[in-house]
């Protein structure tokens, strides 16, 4: 009987314990139109069970309050609605991790995708302290510290190793990646892409090329990639994206595409034309009427020979709880899974040793010291906004680029680290001064599961005496 008691009184406090911890709650969701085998597509966790629609309009319920919901779309949905009680939300259908939070809880919202569209999984919680595998992506950078041109998912890790992890999630810059090629054919590629950069520390949505990947065909040189895909078209997309996010610095591929892939040559090929021609207006003219042109202060190629640096993958990052940057790039790559039966790996092998890279382009000088973000400073907290009609009126080669406008913006940016500092600085004294308030309900929940263990002890004893 003690022993019952006990174990009674361990196992209560074990619950108030586990509540007073614990994050979202996941709660059950109910599909009232749905079959048993279409809910179980919905809820069963899985990239490969889809439920598909083709005028998707997709009732959820839930016997307890839904304060958020994560829907995992399995390809790109046209536009859709989400609706509960008095709210609705409109969705452009860009992301395929789609995170919505309710500014009140609700028993029941409605997704309406007149177009049609197939959704993974659905995922409904009562409160917003997420676990960690609910992405909250926001759009794409205003304007990025760093591009990353990456020919295909994965490479962002085999090729530039801890590039992503070290600069995004342990120095916090905003990181936008792109991607030269899709993936919408090859389940569950997009997904696995999207797992990786979010573990790695990426906040921003990913950019999708305009052109397929053709995972089974063989490109072994520029010429069979430009055969395959229209060059001119991509180089029309990427200088769109540099004019777009106006990055302080590029990186991407060995201009022999590492081990000789032709895909990687032709990331690296459109990369050394872009950069070339994305400050005069004249050239793609579209793009510059829309977002200005934009002259790319350093630009990066895996393995260039010239102004050669070595990275520093061995490094230890504190927010990957003391991995090096190249084991945080391999914990990243382990999300790419339908890609390990190539039994690559993040590593310094002579094809691609993900730390070799060279400066092919530079309007600030050469690198003093083995940092892509040498002679830059970065953006501050709120990026900096930049004219949409800003243009060069100068004729600048490679040998001598217009700094114009980036130098004000460095300028521009120091101001801003400064003023961003102290509003830091200010809200966390805000923060601190509600601390108390979590503390005090801490030591509440603490004394509650003590009394209940007292209470418990003196029931023992008192059923003890009594059995004497």
């Amino acid at each position: 009987m003690k022993k019952l008691f006990f174990i009674f009184g361990l196992c209560v406090a074990a619950l108030l314990f586990g509540r007073m911890t614990a994050g979202a709650e996941e709660i059950t969701a109910e599909f009232p139109d749905l079959s048993a085998e279409q809910t179980a597509a919905l809820t069963d966790g899985k990239y490969g069970t889809v439920y598909k629609s083709e005028n998707l309009s997709l009732t959820v319920r839930s016997r307890t309050p839904i304060k958020a919901a994560y829907i995992i779309w399995n390809e790109n949905p046209a536009d859709y609605t989400v609706s509960a009680s008095e709210e609705s939300f409109a969705f452009d259908g860009e992301m395929l991790h789609k995170l919505i939070i309710f500014d009140n809880a609700v028993y029941e919202f409605t997704i309406d995708c007149h177009e049609g569209g197939s959704i993974c999984d659905i995922y409904v919680f009562e409160n917003t302290d997420f676990p960690d595998f609910v992405q909250q992506w926001d759009k794409p950078c205003k304007q990025a510290d760093m591009l990353i041109l990456s020919a295909h998912a994965d490479d962002e890790y085999l090729m530039f190793g801890g590039t992503i992890p070290y600069y995004a999630k342990e120095l916090g810059l905003k990181v936008q990646v792109a991607y030269m090629t899709t993936h919408y054919e090859e389940q569950p590629r997009p997904h696995e892409l999207l797992d990786g950069l979010w573990a790695a520390g990426v906040k921003n949505y990913p950019v999708i090329g305009i052109i397929p990947d053709i995972p089974y065909s063989p490109i072994w040189s520029l010429e069979a990639a430009k055969n395959l895909y229209d060059y001119n078209s991509v180089l029309d997309w990427f200088i769109e994206q540099i004019r777009r996010f106006k990055p302080s610095v590029i990186i991407t591929h060995d201009k022999d595409g590492e081990y000789g892939h032709g895909a990687h040559q032709m990331a690296a090929s459109i990369v050394m034309d872009a950069v070339k021609i994305s400050n005069d207006p004249e050239q793609f003219p579209d793009s510059a009427e829309k977002y200005g042109v934009w002259d790319v202060p350093k630009t990066y190629l895996h393995f260039w020979k010239e102004n050669a640096i070595t990275m520093d993958w061995e490094r230890t990052l504190d927010s990957f709880g003391g991995m090096t940057a190249r084991e945080a790039a391999e914990y990243c790559y382990g999300f790419h899974k339908s890609q390990h039966i190539w039994s690559m790996s993040v590593n310094y092998g002579p094809e691609w040793d993900c730390r070799q890279f060279g400066l092919f382009r530079t309007l600030v000088g050469v690198d003093e010291k083995a940092d892509f973000m040498d002679h830059i400073e970065p953006l501050a907290d709120e990026e900096l906004s930049v004219p949409e009609t800003e243009s060069s009126d100068s004729e600048a080669s490679d040998s001598e680029p217009s700094e114009s406008s980036f130098i004000e913006q460095q300028s521009s940016a120091s101001e801003t680290t400064e003023t961003t500092s102290e509003e830091t600085s200010q809200t966390t004294a805000e923060e601190t001064e509600n601390k108390p308030w979590n503390i005090l309900l801490y030591v509440g929940a603490g004394l509650l599961v003590l009394i209940v263990i007292i209470a418990v002890i003196i029931a023992v004893k008192k059923n003890g005496k009594n059995r004497k």
